[in-house]
């Protein structure tokens, strides 16, 4: 009759202990480790309208390790708040008396914490890394955003990695598979007028001028453009495995759109643009970016290139050192 307080009380002890063995445990908790992302396996599950994220090209047959390393280096250039957030309870602290019930309370929440949540409207806060059926190239969908929140933006994280890599003295993404890196701030289908559309939700923040304070052609457009300042662009579209959209279509309908929100007074240059219009047409879908002048400087967003091109400067800096001591 003495051994069943005693047994039960084991029983406890060892389901507790149980309990916290099974727990997950955060890598992002641990001291002196990067935060850790959760990425979701390589699938193919394909690109549908609304996606927003980057395409990746790499050497062929090298498509999954390619992913998988560029799922790494996003972690370090995507924000925190992207993170799904780990609640604490709002309480103090405990008394002494209530110590085995918060440990009960404890258990509890974790157990809970292992179900899975329904979903409020908007998708889990995950990479999907998609291969593609075309060799070479791969894509990367971003967290969908949250209702009234502003999401991800490819531009700026894509940019931001080769700026990065672009320093020759700091530690910038270093990588082996990784290519060219095209953002895309949205995806539609081309099907129904869907680059049209796509024009209507990209092209507006960056080239529409209002008639009232609009500049002059005559004006010159500073490099990182101001509102209502006349700008000049380029348009580069990539066509992969579409047969119904060519290239002059996409140029001259992308232009088109340029023109009107500006008046006519946005000027073509190719070389010495302040913004470049990026399409990338893929099957039945249609993406679309806008990015800066720095495109051409950060290697049209190639880390491959912005790489070796620090080998190419210290190949001449040996050259001239070499030249200065034969002199």
């Amino acid at each position: 009759m003495d051994r069943e307080p005693h047994t039960a009380s084991q029983r406890t002890s060892k389901s507790k202990a149980s309990y916290r063995k099974q727990r997950p445990r955060d890598p992002s908790l641990s001291q002196g480790k990067p935060k850790a992302r959760h990425i979701t396996p390589v699938s193919a599950s394909g690109i549908h309208n609304g996606d927003v994220g980057i395409f990746v090209t790499c050497d062929k047959g090298q498509e999954k390790k390619c992913l998988l390393e560029l799922g790494d280096l996003l972690g370090e250039y995507i924000p925190d708040e992207q993170q799904p957030e780990q609640q604490g309870n709002g309480n103090g602290g405990s008394s002494e008396v209530d110590q085995d019930n918060d440990i009960e309370a404890d258990i509890l929440a974790e157990l809970d914490a292992l179900r899975p949540k329904p979903t409020t409207g908007f998708t889990s806060q995950k990479l999907s890394l998609i291969t593609l059926d075309i060799p070479c190239v791969s894509f990367v969908r971003f967290p969908a955003a949250k209702p009234a929140e502003a999401g991800v933006d490819p531009v700026a994280v894509v940019r931001n990695m080769c700026l990065s890599a672009s320093q020759k003295d700091s530690s910038g993404p270093r990588s082996r598979y990784i290519k060219r890196l095209t953002p895309v701030s949205l995806i539609r289908k081309t099907l129904n007028s869907g680059l049209e559309s796509l024009c209507d939700q990209i092209l507006p923040p960056h080239f529409l001028l209002e008639p009232d304070n609009a500049g002059t052609q005559s004006e010159p457009a500073a490099r990182g453009t101001q509102a209502n300042v006349p700008v000049k662009f380029a348009i580069r579209p990539t066509i992969r495995n579409n047969n119904k959209l060519d290239r002059d279509l996409v140029i001259r309908t992308v232009a088109d759109k340029i023109s009107a929100l500006g008046q006519g007074k946005h000027t073509v240059d190719l070389k010495g643009y302040d913004k470049v219009v990026l399409v990338d047409v893929y099957r039945n879908v249609v993406g679309m970016s806008v990015v800066g002048s720095d495109f051409e400087t950060l290697k049209r967003f190639n880390l491959s290139e912005i790489h070796a091109s620090h080998f190419d400067d210290d190949k001449q800096e040996q050259q001239v050192e070499k030249a200065a001591t034969a002199d």
